[in-house]
């Protein structure tokens, strides 16, 4: 009995103790939503990730493409395809108007369930183990300092997708808007916002995440479709080349410094990347050893590729191209025809969507469409502002991509120095190499041709927009052009001497270069402060307002308006995450296509009003960016018809900051 007493007292004892300590100095409770936030992002990854590569696995087996002698690539390319199958299953949710939260839940759920039972988890597990077994052989290869930044530049791109991405200016656009329009619509909807109905695989895809409350998952795929990208890259040039010059790849594609960065944010670019790549190293298989499943399986990739954006058009191009010079002609014309139609099927539901609702396959471009005319179709093409056909210009593009200081986007589009200073050297293992190497010959024949025909498109947008000058547009040419840059790097031995080892101080200059990459993107990430919002010690909201001050405080703003406060916008794209419904101004034309359209003020005013909006946004930076930058703003008609428009509304509230207005329309 004494001793009950005694154990009841200690227990008493130290339970007061306790609950006093904490209640006086509490520890961090909050932070635990934002960890379990974390962990169930991370979780909803995990299984999108495995659907994605049971489903791209049976496809490609289907395809009849198993390529069971080499585990590691069959786990890379079926990841990777499985990744753009699932979107187009988003797709085929929201084109039968079920792509709700609960429904798409219920299905993923139901997915993941069939393969487990299935038993893909058993090879899953095989490849994979693979895989990791073949980076550790490679890995040996590489210097001490080497594998730290490549390791650091992993981390550092990892850590950023595990931040809510408000800086990612296209994500907040369209590549986050529009899945959560369409979760928000339960389907497809007549939207008028051009960038809704580009061809949005990886939208589709993010599609997923979202139903699942975890945003972020759109930001892990990408990152996923990057990782990939530089995975096959590397052991395609390993296989190739032998495993010195796959390092030799791996390390240019890490001095990329825009790379860890992009393929952090939820964007569209490293699918692409990851589609190009496969389609390339799908077709020099293809041309090794024929075969109608290698053969299948680049109509797949490339028609996955044409279901991410319009500008993928050069990849089934030049693969055709490719394809058709073959002897005898019979059997390119067969092939060529058998690639077409598994490219054209695969990417054929992003076509016929957009024919069936707004009246043009290929909206906006090429034939119009709804909500689309003459005015805007100018406007968005903006002819003219390009570099035109300067010819000392159009040869200093190369240098003034490299240089990035005309590019559109500081971030987006960063190449760094070393593929510019290795072009030489590039283009002589291109033009010489396959004459050398039977063995990789039209390995090098693909990239080139491809790499080839993207510059040619590039270039040809940028003489005649500046909208087009955008380096990053390059990343799907850039990244296989590594390979040729990395033989150009070998050969480089060549030009030693006894008194000057060239060799010896190109690596020191990449190893320099790399450094400043890792050290860039180190800062670049210790600012943004990723694993605080990971770990919750800092929340959402906190993050964001850190970031992306402005965007905040409109998000604040908006919220002491009305539930049915209706908002049309001028000169802000953006609307993910905004708690009203906003029209937004997708190209920067809202006013003056409707200036265009009514002609004055006050027609402009009474179509809004009848159109149901009852406020007007106004981004004042955009409106700046405009006036200072847009040849149409520099119209004193034009500046005096806003005016006008604005003086006869009622200005209800500013953000602190002066960057956002809210008018009332009367």
């Amino acid at each position: 009995m004494k001793r009950s007493v005694l154990a009841a007292a200690s227990l008493a004892w130290a339970g007061i103790l306790l609950a006093a300590f904490y209640v006086v100095q509490k520890p961090p409770l909050s932070a635990f939503a934002g960890l379990a936030d974390t962990l169930w992002t991370l979780l909803i990854s995990a299984l999108l990730l495995f659907d994605a590569c049971a489903l791209g696995r049976y496809v490609l087996g289907w395809a009849g493409w198993r390529s069971r002698e080499d585990p590691p690539l069959r786990l890379l390319l079926s990841l990777g395809i499985g990744l753009g199958l699932l979107g187009i299953l988003g797709l085929l949710f929201s084109l039968v108007q079920v792509s709700t939260p609960p429904l798409l839940r219920l299905a993923l759920f139901l997915l993941t369930l069939v393969f487990l039972a299935a038993g893909a988890y058993r090879p899953f597990r095989t490849d994979a183990r693979a895989l990791l077994d073949e980076l550790r052989l490679h890995a040996s290869g590489f210097k001490p300092l080497e594998r730290l930044a490549l390791l650091l530049l992993l981390f550092f791109s990892f850590a950023l997708t595990l931040a809510p991405q408000f800086e990612a200016f296209d994500a907040l656009f369209y590549h986050l808007a529009q899945p959560a329009r369409t979760l928000q619509d339960g389907g497809l909807r007549l939207v008028n916002i051009p960038h809704f109905w580009f061809p949005n695989l990886t939208e589709n895809l993010y599609l997923w995440g979202l139903a699942f409350k975890a945003e972020r998952t759109a930001q892990l795929m990408h990152f996923t479709w990057g990782v990939l990208s530089v995975l096959l890259l590397f052991l395609w040039a390993s296989r190739t080349w032998g495993s010195r010059l796959g390092r030799k790849t791996l390390l240019l594609l890490a001095t990329l410094p825009s790379l860890p960065i992009v393929a952090s944010w939820a964007y569209a670019d490293m699918a692409l990347c990851f589609y190009t790549a496969a389609a390339l190293y799908l077709l020099s298989c293809f041309k090794a050893t024929p075969s109608a499943a290698a053969l299948n399986a680049l109509g797949i990739a490339c028609g996955l590729a044409m279901g991410v954006k319009y500008t993928s058009f050069v990849l089934p191009l030049a693969c055709g191209i490719l394809l058709l010079l073959q002897r005898p002609p019979s059997r390119a014309f067969r092939a060529a025809a058998q690639f077409s139609a598994a490219a054209l099927l695969t990417a054929l539901p992003w076509y016929l969507r957009n024919a069936a609702f707004m009246g043009n396959p290929f909206y906006p471009f090429a034939f119009g469409g709804n909500d689309w005319d003459d005015f805007l179709a100018n406007w968005y093409a903006a002819p003219g502002t390009g570099i035109g056909w300067n010819f000392l210009q159009i040869l200093r593009l190369p240098l003034d991509a490299t240089l990035g200081y005309r590019d559109a986007n500081y971030f987006d589009g960063r190449i760094g120095p070393l593929f510019l200073i290795l072009l030489p050297a590039a283009l002589w293992s291109l033009l010489t190499a396959p004459r050398r190497d039977p063995a990789g010959a039209w390995s090098l024949i693909s990239i080139g041709l491809f790499s080839a025909l993207s510059f040619a498109a590039w270039t040809f947008g940028v003489i005649n927009s500046a909208a087009l000058w955008q380096t990053r547009l390059l990343f799907p040419a850039l990244l296989p052009f590594a390979i040729p840059s990395a033989l150009g790097w070998g050969a480089i031995a060549k030009l030693d001497t006894s008194n000057l080892r060239l060799s010896f101080l190109f690596n020191a200059i990449v190893g320099f270069v790399l450094a400043l990459t890792v050290f860039e993107t180190g800062i670049f990430t210790l600012q943004r402060n990723p694993l605080a919002v990971a770990f919750g010690a800092q929340t959402r909201e906190q993050y964001i307002a850190r970031v992306n001050p402005p965007y905040a405080a409109l998000t604040q703003l908006m919220e002491t308006l009305p539930a049915d406060a209706s908002l049309y916008s001028l000169f802000e794209p953006r609307s993910y995450d905004l708690p009203r419904r906003l029209q937004p101004d997708p190209i920067l034309a809202n006013f003056t296509h409707d200036l265009h359209l009514y002609q004055t003020p006050e027609q402009i005013i009474r179509q809004w009003k009848t159109k149901g909006y009852t406020h007007l946004l106004v981004y004042e930076k955009g409106l700046q960016f405009m006036l200072e930058n847009n040849a149409d703003y520099q119209s004193t008609s034009l500046r005096n018809a806003l005016s006008e428009t604005l003086n006869l509304l009622q200005l209800t509230s500013q953000t602190p900051d002066g960057v956002y207005s809210i008018y009332k329309i009367p």
